[in-house]
């Protein structure tokens, strides 16, 4: 059965029971108490700093509380049969396990060692990359993940997806009485990051089986479902600059690349490419009988750096498991790319949708109207006409127009969105073999929208008219909100490069926090990591836990 040890003023302490730490907890708060109010007295514009360090104090309360609450969890008899449980239950047979100590760290960021059973696989493997690591069967039960407790991890991970950098994140933690470094701070997102992902990528595998229990959140619903694509750039890894071989050569003359500004001359020990990569995104939600969001429903929103295979994976088994296969209506809304269009059917297959749903393909109104502005833009400018010159006029009037388009875009976009979608093709095409000797006239962008509208208007995806009518989203607004919260705000930015895993992972965090799905999949990842700690990535590097103020001048007195 585990144990805890906590430090004292002198020496460490075993933890016994909450009573104990509780007592603990006040002969510290007594020693604060005329401290701080004979400094509040003598000056109350200290009042903030005073207020930081009861937090702080109630930090370390809180962390010496529920040590006693787990110490005396862990004496029982019931946590020793859980314990078993996991063992027998885990996805490859396990050791009868021995005690091992480890520090761990809470969600006040209070740390104290931890002495618990840690079980081994049965056999050992010589491929270690591939095998299935063993379990620490104690701290596993309550959500541990490398020695850090669940409310840590959710404190770090979500700092550091919801911050513009890992640095502002880490300054929010320390304001908070968490200190982490670099290092430990990266070691626990990303851990967490792989972690979602190895449980996705079970979902999907799962649900492929047959073994996913269908969902109902969604059934009897009307559902849209949007998709989209962002930029992120990516880079690889550093590639070393031989200093002897380059030698007294530049920058550029050593990369064989052009280098701008001060980096023309400066020496560099290694360079790396960079390329822009397209995270394609997807958003479930319910909409009203206006075709706005609907409010009262959470929304689904997920991605992947993937292939469109990938994505078509991923948004099938997002839809059985939220019971889009028992909707009322699925309506898709999304602009012309083309290897969206190709797989919705295929979509609806994966996701075991009955003929008996109502299906809806829309192409984005305000992307029809886009494409139209670029056909009309190509027909470029005929000879503007005559207009007699006004003798009088003041010189400060601008100057004639010489040349002007060839149609007029708002009417025809009017045009579109009443689903004359033939009149309007039917005019371009008239104009088109008028426009030959126009001024900027390109034959082939003009071809392009034509056989653009043709081809969505003969789909049916142009009808506006009719899913106005029964209250469908016309637009992908909510699909491009997604890209520029997900992806713009965090992982697209001047000089802001992501290696691809730590991307992918950054992708996932973020699609389930602003999807306010967060306490759902962190609640599934640990149920999940309690039958298989192997990732379906590779397991990033182990970090030292996190201190708490309190505890670090503890450490510097010492």
């Amino acid at each position: 059965m585990g144990v805890l040890d906590v430090n004292g003023q002198n020496d460490q302490i075993r933890v016994k029971n909450t009573s104990q730490m509780m007592g603990m907890f006040l002969s510290e708060l007594s020693i604060e108490v005329s401290r701080l109010t004979q400094q509040l007295d003598e000056d109350p514009t200290q009042f903030e700093n005073v207020e930081n360090r009861v937090h702080e104090l109630f930090n370390r309360g809180a962390g010496l509380f529920l040590s006693g609450i787990l110490a005396e969890v862990m004496q029982t008899e019931k946590h020793k049969q859980r314990g078993d449980n996991v063992r027998n239950d885990y996805a490859i047979p396990l050791r009868s396990g021995q005690d091992r100590k480890i520090r761990i760290s809470l969600g006040s960021g209070f740390s104290c060692d931890a002495t618990t059973r840690y079980c081994q696989p049965a056999t050992s493997s010589h491929d270690k990359s591939d095998s299935i690591p063993g379990i620490d069967v104690e701290l596993s039960l309550f959500g541990f993940s490398a020695g850090n407790a669940p409310r840590l991890v959710s404190k770090v991970v979500r700092g550091a997806a919801l911050c513009q950098s890992l640095e502002q994140a880490r300054k929010e933690l320390q304001r908070d009485g968490i200190h982490v470094s670099q290092e430990e701070q990266r070691g626990i997102v990303y851990q967490f990051g792989r972690e979602l992902l190895t449980v996705r990528e079970r979902l999907m595998e799962q649900f492929e089986r047959g073994e996913m229990t269908a969902g109902n959140e969604f059934a009897g619903k009307t559902v849209s479902i949007q998709i989209d694509g962002g930029r992120t750039r990516t880079r690889s890894d550093i590639k070393p600059i031989d200093p002897v071989e380059n030698f007294a050569k530049t920058q550029s003359e050593a990369t064989g690349r052009d280098s701008l500004g001060r980096s023309k001359e400066t020496k560099r020990k290694g360079t790396y490419d960079t390329e822009w990569k397209e995270p394609k995104l997807f958003k479930i939600y319910v909409h009203d009988d206006d075709g706005r969001v609907d409010q009262k429903f959470e929304e689904r929103i997920d991605g992947s750096f993937g292939d469109a295979n990938q994505i078509e994976r991923l948004l099938a088994m997002r839809m059985y498991q939220l019971g889009v296969h028992r909707a009322e209506s699925i309506t898709f809304n999304s602009d012309g790319a083309k290897w969206i269009w190709d797989r919705i059917d295929s979509i609806l297959t994966r996701a075991k949708v009955p003929s008996t749903v109502l299906i809806f393909k829309i192409l984005d109104v305000y992307h029809a109207a886009e494409n139209l502005n670029k056909g009309i833009k190509a027909l470029g400018k005929c000879p503007a006409k005559a207009i007699p010159a006004d003798a009088n006029a003041p010189s400060t009037l601008p100057a004639p127009v010489t040349h002007q388009e060839v149609l007029s875009f708002s009417k025809l976009r009017s045009e579109l969105r009443d689903g004359l979608w033939r009149q309007v093709v039917d005019q371009l095409e008239s104009a088109s073999k008028q426009s030959s000797k126009n001024v900027d006239y390109d034959s082939k962008e003009v071809s392009r929208v034509i056989e653009y509208l043709r081809k969505h208007g003969q789909a049916g995806h142009m009808d506006y008219p009719k899913y106005s009518m029964l209250g469908l989203p016309l637009g992908s607004g909510p699909i491009e909100s997604v890209v520029r919260r997900v992806v713009n705000l965090r992982m697209k930015g001047n000089g802001l490069f992501w290696k691809l895993d730590n991307a992918e992972c950054m992708l996932a965090i973020r699609s389930s926090i602003v999807s306010d799905r967060w306490d759902e999949d962190h609640a599934r990842v640990n149920m999940e990591m309690l039958k298989n700690r192997k990732l379906a990535f590779p397991k990033p590097k182990k970090k030292r836990s996190a201190l708490s103020d309190a505890e670090q001048r503890s450490a510097q007195t010492q």
